[in-house]
């Protein structure tokens, strides 16, 4: 199993989350989706092609290319913010 990453645009709230899925989890080749709101980005795993996907996705009204950028990690918190750890 293959896995691609997108950038998607135009993603704003978790109704766009889930409008992304929705356009992708069908195609042929699509194993898994996972889509991240805050850094923009779409995993789909499986044997799908990158054109299809990003038709889809430009059809469902987010544009998309492939990327290979990795989002940042998203920063652990220690304590409660009060000063302990």
């Amino acid at each position: 199993m293959t896995g691609i990453q997108l950038k998607v645009s135009g993603m704003t709230c978790g109704a766009c989350v889930r409008h992304v899925t929705a356009a992708l989890q069908p195609l042929a080749g699509v194993e898994r989706v996972e889509v991240d709101l805050a850094a923009g980005l779409a995993r789909i795993d499986g044997t799908a092609d990158s054109a299809e996907l990003i038709a889809a996705l430009d059809e469902a009204g987010y544009p998309a290319e492939v990327t290979t950028d990795s989002p940042a990690p998203t920063p652990r918190k220690t304590g409660c913010g009060r000063g302990c750890n």
